[in-house]
């Protein structure tokens, strides 16, 4: 089982959705802009890298890999031994968040993981959001732009965090207060290491072979 203070920085941090595959419910959570991060509001990369990926908060961290190739996303914690995976396919608008030890899966879009509800014409509701440069600085080898960003959700939750991310658009570090469901406040830093540029295998960004899809209760199954 994955321990309260560790879930909750998984799922500040990017890893909601993951954290509720493990759990095998959705219902009753609401997504939250946050638990991808505001990092997902800026240009996905047009190169491909892996790198070593921290989750602090609350006096807690935990660790795991990152991939990315154009239009896709992989990220993998171990958090209380349980290894979990979840696949961002920006290209497909879908989530996939895996549960490698019992080889299941949970299919979100990516509004949903986001949180966005659908306006009145049709389309998702992006939250108001400002960015605003201040400066550049070196973040674990990597020379980045450190840019703020302040703004509110869609429902008026408070958006603030600072993010550093590199001229070809790798973001190293996100440090975010992140609103959870109780209205406390928590201080959440996401930060690379080790960053590879290069090729990634392409079966990272699949629902591996034998994978058995959940559909929590509550949900609709494409």
């Amino acid at each position: 089982m994955i321990g309260s203070h560790k879930r909750a920085i998984a799922k500040s941090a990017g890893l909601g959705i993951l954290a509720l595959a493990a759990t095998l419910s959705l219902a009753g959570q609401a997504a939250r802009a946050q638990l991808l991060g505001i990092e997902q509001y800026f240009a996905s990369p047009k190169i491909e890298y892996s790198a070593d990926i921290a989750i602090s908060g609350d006096g807690e961290t935990v660790k795991g890999r990152v991939y990315h190739a154009p239009g896709m996303e992989r990220r993998e914690l171990t958090v209380e031994g349980d290894a979990e995976a979840m696949i961002v396919r920006m290209d497909k608008h879908l989530v996939w968040s895996l549960s490698p030890e019992e080889k299941l899966y949970v299919e979100s879009s990516l509004d949903q993981a986001l949180g966005r509800p659908l306006g009145p014409d049709g389309k998702p509701v992006e939250p108001k959001l400002k960015i605003g440069r201040q400066g550049e600085e070196t973040v674990n080898g990597q020379r980045a732009t450190r840019e703020r960003v302040t703004g509110r959700d869609y429902d008026g939750t408070p958006i603030d965090g600072t993010v550093w991310v590199t001229a070809q658009g790798i973001v190293m570090r996100v440090d975010s207060v992140v609103v959870d469901a109780n209205g406390a406040h928590h201080q959440v830093r996401l930060e690379l290491s080790n960053l590879a540029i290069g090729p990634q295998d392409p079966k990272l960004f699949e629902i591996p072979p034998g994978y058995k899809r959940v559909v929590p209760p509550g949900t609709h199954g494409g």
